[in-house]
């Protein structure tokens, strides 16, 4: 029977997987990190086959000793928790030693692609880029961007852990905006669309940062859910495909893209449907408003993303 340990049960993308797991693997053995014993009980509800493991992030003998037993590690939980990554990767350095392979699927962000823009202070917050990113055709390149950033240190280590130790079988999963509504028991949403609503009702007015033209890729918490349950079975069959995991295991995960022009356009207009904004216009914000108002609402950039490795690892079309 597979083993999984997964961290970040409580949050939006582990509890839609986990869900996603229990619907289509009910035979699964899933181990999961909690440290809330509220949140720890809306799981059990939720998930009564779920094994809870009381711990924190920082309980690294705990998290090392569960990826050691484990046959997959989801780290779904923090993606700049360094010490939490080292002590998965020492379990697992560890279970190597016993002739089982393991295999680990890291969660991080893709605003780490841009990272070169976020450095440059003359560029005006808003404005598009002619950046252009391919998982597949161009991984080399993305690769490349991440170490030349070593701030991005749980990306760094990943691809050290895939170019130095690679019977250790990595996937670097690196998502733009997530939206749709979480079947998770305790977080059900994501933050850039939620929070630029919330500041809308706030404001009693749209905003968008800059001239609004500023883009980034997208996907539905539902399909990045599904590629994550193909890398488990992958990884559950043995299949440490060097296509799929290593060096060549970094997916983007973008279905689509849009504008934060536009997405704030629909949301004044949303609101101004049903009455909650007298009217639907959209101010323009300097990047120093934005990120007074948004979680870093001025590092809304536009990256032209394109994610073949998760299309071929969900529809086996390259």
């Amino acid at each position: 029977m597979a083993k999984i340990f997964l961290t970040g049960a409580s949050g939006y993308i582990g509890g839609d997987l986990l869900y996603l797991l229990a619907q289509s693997h009910p035979e699964y053995t899933v181990r999961a990190l909690n440290r809330d014993p509220a949140k720890g009980e809306a799981i059990n509800k939720a998930f009564n086959g779920v094994q809870l493991v009381d711990g924190t992030l920082d309980d690294a003998d705990l998290i090392s000793q569960e990826a050691e037993d484990a046959d997959v590690v989801l780290h779904l939980a923090a993606n700049k928790h360094l010490s939490s990554v080292e002590a998965i990767h020492r379990g697992l350095q560890a279970k190597l030693k016993n002739n089982r392979t393991p295999f680990w699927v890291q969660v991080s962000g893709a605003s780490g692609l841009a990272a070169a823009e976020i450095a440059d202070k003359s560029r005006v917050p808003g404005t598009p880029s002619d950046a252009v990113y391919n998982d597949l055709e161009g991984i080399d390149s993305i690769w490349s961007l991440i170490k030349q950033h070593p701030f991005r240190e749980v990306d760094n280590y990943i691809l050290s852990v895939a170019t130095n130790t690679p019977t250790i079988k990595t996937a670097l999963i690196l998502p733009p905006i997530i939206y749709g509504q979480g079947r998770g028991p305790v977080n059900q949403r994501s933050v850039q669309i939620p929070e630029l609503a919330k500041a809308t009702l706030e404001r009693q007015r749209g905003l968008q940062v800059g001239p609004g033209l500023s883009r980034w890729g997208n996907i539905h918490i539902r399909d990045l859910s599904q590629l994550l349950l193909r890398l488990v079975e992958n990884a559950v069959e043995g299949n440490g495909d060097s296509n799929v995991w290593g060096q060549n295991g970094l997916y983007l995960t973008s279905s689509g893209e849009l504008s934060f022009g536009d997405i704030s356009k629909r949301i004044a207009a949303a609101a101004f449907r049903i009455g909650l904004v007298p009217n639907k216009e959209i101010d323009e914000l300097n990047g120093q408003q934005a990120d007074e108002l948004l979680p870093h609402g001025a590092v809304l950039l536009h990256q032209k993303i394109i994610s073949e490795e998760m299309r071929f690892i969900i529809y086996g079309d390259p």
